[in-house]
């Protein structure tokens, strides 16, 4: 309006300047004698009209506020989101994909601490992506769900900037924004809307969510839905409270069926009903005041959705006359409230009967101090709003080093923090920003790739890297505002543009490879076209041909490494911890008499008690590779899948990665039992030679002795004894 109202009283010349020192204490001072002038004159009326005049005073004051205070919740959502849904639509909030975006509502967040949660949901395929304020810990979170987490929604905390740092947790269901009812409020109204209040069970608090639709920039097409969800915070009772409302007045917001929104005493504002939490009704309260006041306007005023306009009334209750002015309250997007102010009569009395003996006194030298105040008050207030003047000058002229002294006044003094912040975020933003390009422009000159700006028409705007593959593309002809045709052959210049249509029709990356001839060798290519949002399309051209190569040694490689485990003679397995087979070759199934490799990893589910012929052959074989990490020439006995039993060596291994985590066991075996029948048949015969060859020695040794000429002479003297004279 101020514009066009000076314009309209002073065409020719610029309006009057006046310094606001001098507008602050006038209009200081002038209200003050107005104030001290009134009040002398309503004290001489009689009690009961001014009990009126003063009650219908504060009745509009105190539902002014409110309805301030209200609107000052209430506008911050829209806010929010129009701020969100401009940033969807420049593509600086990532809604699809998650990849960036969440310092943006970061800041929204710190800023707004009523908002519970800020988000964008995405009309493609229900996307959805916000920052969320912890109802535990009060930390501010991003969550978002896309095909990338099959839309169950990961939780993200956030460090000081808005950067996400960890995953903290994850949710188990889908998510789908366009089936949300804030995502239908929005779209349903074309336009901001709000939800129906809900109650948060955890809190007490009614919560209700300011939802915002998103068009492109033709305004016809749908990008999807941003959303803010406000919690109307305990504050808000707090200043209710702290309202003067005489003695035992109360003050209370209702919704247009009776239920509590907010209201000055402590009781909670919901209540469960057969374990469902709804609000609590306003004739429900356990005040006697608030109950009555719901009940005299459910029957004097035909209930709470037939008032469109200002009601100031008066009623009795319980034979104490009462003072009622009930707001209607909406925003123009949906809300629609009552704003329920009522005070006891007995309240006033008291204060103007003393009021009135004491007014005379103090008049005059209320006067005095007044002014005093009203000079001090306005060289107080007008100091600081001076000093961030310059100090936003100065910003303006580049200087974003500022900072404003801060002053003992509780308004002021928040004006002058949030104007210091401001510029500490704005000096910190600037820098981020220059360190944020620097990085990018390394990045651009760091990757190998060719990276091209053109036009749908093939047209190329700006080329970075064009020394990168000027092997392929001609020096002379590959230059800013040449064509796709000047620098490559036909077919692949039709393949390039149909891919540059394609990305601008979809709006999706396109990606392709080509193939090119250079100096008699075959080169490949990738190239990937990404739409950009002024209609034109960034190339990125790769050159693939070591990867390709890679690529087919890695298939030779696999089959050679196929070909061998398919036609080895020993067999070749794979084993886990827990004692089962994960791969067996052809020769393995053979060995242990199953018909295929499947059919043995199948059957076999533990193997120390379905191979080893000793049970505890498995637990020697393990603690062989605790020790050394591999078992060599391991011999033992298996069953095979006839019951028969077989000799097999082993080779085995134990597989870990990186880290040293152990993934299986990998191994050889071979059947041996022909060896094994061998080396015992050839055991025993040695057995029999030994006994055969110590026989005969003993009876080389008797006859040795029996021919001796000792043993001869002892049996001659033998035979000359009598033996019944020899025993006699």
């Amino acid at each position: 309006m101020g514009l066009k109202y000076w314009s309209k009283y002073w065409p020719l010349k610029s309006p009057p300047v006046l310094p606001l020192q001098s507008l602050l204490i006038t209009a200081l001072v002038g209200q003050i004698l107005w104030t001290m002038g009134l009040v002398g004159y309503l004290s001489l009326r009689n009690g009961q009209r001014t009990v009126n005049t003063l009650a219908n005073q504060i009745r509009q004051e105190l539902t002014a506020r409110i309805e301030r205070e209200l609107r000052g919740y209430f506008e911050i959502p829209h806010e929010i989101n129009r701020l969100n849904a401009a940033a969807f639509a420049r593509g600086e909030i990532d809604v699809v994909g998650a990849r960036y975006g969440e310092p943006l509502i970061y800041q929204q967040m710190k800023v707004a601490p009523t908002v519970a949660f800020a988000y964008c949901g995405s009309s493609r395929r229900g996307e959805f992506f916000g920052v969320l304020r912890s109802p535990d810990t009060g930390e501010l979170q991003l969550s978002y769900g896309n095909s990338g987490n099959n839309f169950l929604r990961d939780y993200y905390s956030l460090d000081v900037v808005g950067n996400r740092t960890y995953l903290v947790d994850k949710a188990d269901k889908r998510y789908d924004a366009r089936q949300r009812p804030w995502y239908g409020a929005a779209v349903n109204a074309e336009g901001p809307a709000w939800t129906d209040v809900y109650i948060a069970f955890t809190t007490g608090l009614p919560n209700v969510t300011a939802s915002l639709p998103v068009y492109d920039r033709s305004g016809r097409q749908l990008l999807g839905v941003c959303a803010t969800d406000v919690v109307l915070p305990e504050e808000f009772r707090d200043f209710l409270r702290n309202l003067k409302i005489g003695t035992h007045g109360q003050a209370f917001v209702v919704d247009r069926s009776g239920g509590l929104i907010a209201n000055s005493n402590d009781e909670p504002l919901m209540v469960e009903n057969g374990g469902t939490p709804r609000s609590l009704l306003a004739t429900e309260s356990s005040d006697p005041l608030v109950r009555g006041t719901a009940n005299y306007i459910l029957q004097s005023l035909g209930g709470f959705e037939s008032i469109t306009k200002i009601q100031r009334l008066d009623f009795d209750l319980e034979g104490d006359r009462q003072f009622l002015e009930v707001v209607p309250f909406q925003d123009g997007f949906g809300l629609d409230w009552l704003i329920v102010v009522v005070v006891p009569e007995v309240d006033f009395m008291g204060q103007i009967y003393a009021h009135t003996r004491m007014t005379a006194l103090l008049i005059a030298g209320a006067m005095g101090v007044a002014i005093g105040l009203a000079i001090w008050a306005s060289r107080t207030l007008s100091r600081p709003v001076l000093e961030v003047c310059q100090a936003s000058e100065e910003m303006a002229k580049g200087h974003l080093d500022q900072q404003v002294n801060p002053t003992p006044i509780r308004e002021m003094f928040l004006l002058t923090r949030s104007f210091n912040h401001m510029a500490r975020q704005l000096q910190t933003s600037f820098t981020a920003l220059r360190q944020s390009e620097a990085t990018s422009r390394g990045l651009i000159e760091a990757i190998p790739d060719l990276l091209i700006r053109a036009r749908r028409d093939g047209t190329y705007l700006t080329i970075v890297g064009r020394d990168r593959l000027l092997q392929v593309h001609d020096d002379a002809k590959f230059l800013p505002g040449s064509q796709v045709q000047d620098s490559l052959p036909s077919a692949l210049t039709e393949q390039r543009l149909h891919h540059i249509q394609m990305a601008i029709q979809t709006g999706s990356l396109q990606i392709y490879e080509q193939q090119l001839v250079v100096n008699g060798h075959l080169q490949h290519e990738e190239v990937r076209i990404m739409p950009l949002e002024d209609g034109d399309v960034l190339i990125m051209v790769r050159d693939i041909t070591q990867r390709k190569r890679a690529e087919k040694a890695l298939r030779i490689a696999e089959e050679t490494y196929r070909s061998i485990y398919e036609n080895a003679l020993e067999g070749i397995f794979q084993s886990s911890l827990d004692g089962r087979f994960l791969k067996v070759n052809p020769a393995m199934a053979e060995i242990y008499g199953y018909d295929s490799p499947e059919e043995m990893i199948a059957s076999i589910t533990d193997i120390s008690t379905q191979v080893y012929v000793d049970p505890n052959g498995r637990d020697i074989f393990r603690a062989h590779l605790a020790q050394t990490g591999e078992v060599k020439d391991f011999e033992y006995q298996i069953y095979r899948r006839d019951g028969s039993i077989i000799w097999v060596q082993e080779n085995t291994r134990a597989v870990r990665d990186d880290n040293n985590h152990f993934l299986y066991f990998e191994g050889i075996i071979q059947e041996i039992s022909e060896r094994k029948f061998q080396e015992q048949e050839l055991k025993r015969k040695i057995e029999t030679l030994q006994i055969e060859i110590d026989q005969q020695r003993v009876e080389e040794t008797v006859e040795q002795i029996t021919n001796s000429s000792y043993f001869q002479d002892l049996r001659a003297e033998i035979a000359k004894i009598n033996p019944d004279t020899f025993w006699s």
